[in-house]
């Protein structure tokens, strides 16, 4: 048995966490509505999944360097 834990004991990885049904914006303007929107969690701890299945406004905002055309690193 390994005793020695890297990280939080109730994390949990590749999750797919339905968002259930969203609208969909860019800043302020709205651009259309979803029925549902799932996202596929890479990490995440129990509680943070919890904060974002019943959060009210999720934002998705793009990593730098993550291969975009035009896209400066």
């Amino acid at each position: 048995m390994n005793k020695d834990i890297t990280g939080p004991v109730d994390e949990v990885t590749n999750v797919l966490v339905d968002l259930g049904p969203r609208i969909i914006m860019t800043g302020s303007e709205v651009l259309g509505t979803a029925d549902n929107i799932s996202i596929k969690v890479a990490e995440a701890t129990e509680e943070e999944l919890e904060k974002l299945k019943s959060a009210y406004e999720i934002r998705l905002v793009k990593m730098l360097g993550e291969g975009a055309p035009g896209e400066r690193d």
